[in-house]
Order: structure tokens, then sequence, then C-alpha cells
């Protein structure tokens, strides 16, 4: 793991943390010091404490409280890059009873433009960052009311989890519904009443934002990038990034942009 300091005041502190994936053979248990937000830059990892089960990925962000034992895994081999936010700033933006937050497209490629800024020693101002760091903490998170019954929202969960584990292999519906423990056709049911959208969109939505995440985070060729997130080739990639963003996987790259 290595963390290089990218922005700092007394009161916030930004740093970029990359990770090879390389598990210990035995879980341990891990912790901060400190609060923290941790938005996945590229990549995936598997966080798990006493409350909370994620998947933080470029979609979901994760708040980290201190003296709080947690277990970070990378069951896929691969390793990530992150983005680690500190500092008492935080405390005036974050909720302490949400561990996760959705991160939308738009506050993701917002933070790509400033630290790309950073990274090429441009002058950044205060309010630019907070500008960042709060169209982030400020979007909206799951979709969800209290019409929904806690199981249903349990089901919905599982299968999401699933889906941001295993984005890049065949998985079916079928696969999916059985982590949930529920038959295919109550999966596609429950999923869309708990979130808005079917799997195969929610699962199309999620290799997109990794999609999208390497393009503006790594120099991978765009036909690696779309095999590294789950798609047939760089024509599927392009297909599917033209109907989501408006435009192709090259040009979000060179404007940073969608």
């Amino acid at each position: 793991m290595h963390a290089s300091l990218l922005y700092s005041a007394p009161d916030l502190q930004l740093a970029r943390v990359t990770c090879d994936g390389h598990d210990s053979p035995r879980p341990r248990e891990e912790g901060v010091d400190s609060e923290r937000l941790v938005l996945a830059l590229h990549g995936r990892f598997q966080y798990r404490d006493s409350r909370t089960r994620a998947v933080v990925s470029p979609g979901v962000g994760l708040r980290l409280g201190p003296q709080r034992p947690c277990e970070i895994r990378h069951p896929h081999g691969g390793g990530d890059a992150c983005l680690s936010v500190r500092g008492a700033w935080l405390r005036r933006w974050s909720h302490p009873d949400a561990s996760t937050l959705a991160v939308s497209a738009e506050a993701y490629v917002r933070l790509q433009s400033l630290l790309s800024h950073v990274a090429r020693e441009e002058p950044v101002e205060r309010v630019q960052v907070e500008e960042a760091l709060g169209l982030i903490l400020t979007t909206p998170g799951e979709r969800g009311t209290t019409a929904v019954r806690p199981r249903e929202r349990d089901i919905a969960h599982a299968i999401a989890h699933e889906a941001a584990l295993h984005f890049d292999a065949k998985v079916s519906v079928e696969t999916l519904a059985a982590s949930a423990g529920v038959s295919p056709f109550h999966a596609c049911r429950v999923f869309r009443n708990v979130t808005g959208t079917g799997i195969h969109q929610h699962l199309q939505e999620v290799r997109l934002r990794h999609a999208l995440a390497l393009l503006l985070d790594t120099r991978l060729p765009l036909a690696d990038v779309a095999l590294e997130a789950g798609f047939a080739n760089q024509g599927h990639l392009g297909n599917a990034f033209r109907r989501r963003y408006g435009q192709t996987p090259g040009a979000a790259r060179r404007t940073r942009s969608v």
C-alpha cells in the first residue's frame, strides 16, 4: 500500500492511496485513528465491520469512523486506488449514521478534474476542493422508502453486493438470485421494486462506472478498459458508453467530462 499527499490544510487533507490487492493469508482487523472518507478512483474492495458490508468502487464511497475494527479484502485479486479524505472539515458534512454513500458520475468527474489539476501541479484553491467534495457528500443515496419491507431491502442489497463483486464475470440472474436465497423471478421483482431499476441495467451501470474510472484514472488502452470493466470488447464498451454518457470513451478521456 502506498499513500501520497495531494492537498493539505489544517482541517482537511487529501491523499491518494494505492493498493496492490494482495491480501494476507488470514483476515486481520484494521482501523483508522480518525474519521475518514474513502472514495474509490478505480478498482474495488470488500469492506466489512460490525454493522456494514459493502463493496467500495467508483460509485460507492465509504465513511470510516475511528476505533471501529474492520476487515478489508480483495477477493477478485486486483488492486485499487482511492482518495482518502480526513480532517475536522469532514465532521461538518458527514452523517454518522450512514457508512456508505452513492457517488454520481457527475460528482466523480468533478473530483477527477480537481485531481488532474493537482497532478499537473497547478494552483488549487480551497473552494475547488470543498465544491468537489460537497457535490459527493450531498448526492442523494440509494432509493428506498419506508414502504419497502426490510426483507426486500436485504434481498436487493445482497444482489447489488454480488453484482459489485462479480461485474467483470459472466454473471447471471440465477447466480445473483441464489446469493440472496430467492428465485430469479422473485429477485427481479424485488430488485426493481426497491431500486427502481432492473438487475441487468444495474449491472451495466456498475460496469460503465468502472470503465469511466479506468478512463479517467489510468492510462490503460481502450481495449483493456473494456475487458477490465466486463465488456465483451472495445466496440461493446463504446456503444454502451455513448448511450449512457453521450460521447465516446476516447472523448471522455481527452476532455475529462461526461
